[in-house]
């Protein structure tokens, strides 16, 4: 018999998605992410979107989640943008394919109209998401 979380947080945040780009910030939102698998139960799913197959990137993005996330149980999917998409677009196009209860992502610290002149991707996710989502700064 599977138990039932006890807990709002548990209950309300059962599978949550991280995208992930090594060049920003990734360490406040993996941190986070880590507490609530390990003291919530969540089902961790980390995003890569990636330029190509052979991006570079791909390798350091696997090798920084096993570093940090030893004992805790996630997965990596790796998204290969199509010509005239966007990450934004990569990532809302995996939250209509799957359910995730949470996003959790971080920015480059742009907000107000920085944000939407310098295009950011947590603002565009969070505009065109269908669930809830968390931009840590």
């Amino acid at each position: 018999m599977v138990e039932e979380p006890s807990s709002f947080i548990a209950y309300r945040f059962r599978r949550v998605l991280i995208p992930i780009v090594p060049q920003h910030h990734a360490e406040q939102a993996i941190s986070i992410a880590a507490e609530l698998a390990t003291n919530y139960g969540s089902r961790l799913t980390f995003l890569y979107v990636a330029s190509s197959e052979n991006d570079p990137a791909i390798q350091k993005v696997r090798e920084m989640l096993e570093s940090r996330l030893r004992g805790v149980d996630y997965e990596l999917k790796i998204r290969v943008m199509n010509p005239g998409e966007t990450p934004a677009s990569e990532i809302v196009k995996e939250l209509s394919e799957t359910h995730y209860d949470l996003v959790i992502m971080s920015t480059r610290g742009y907000y107000g109209v920085a944000a939407l002149v310098y295009e950011s991707t947590s603002i565009a996710v969070a505009l065109a998401a269908n669930t809830s989502v968390l931009i840590l700064r």
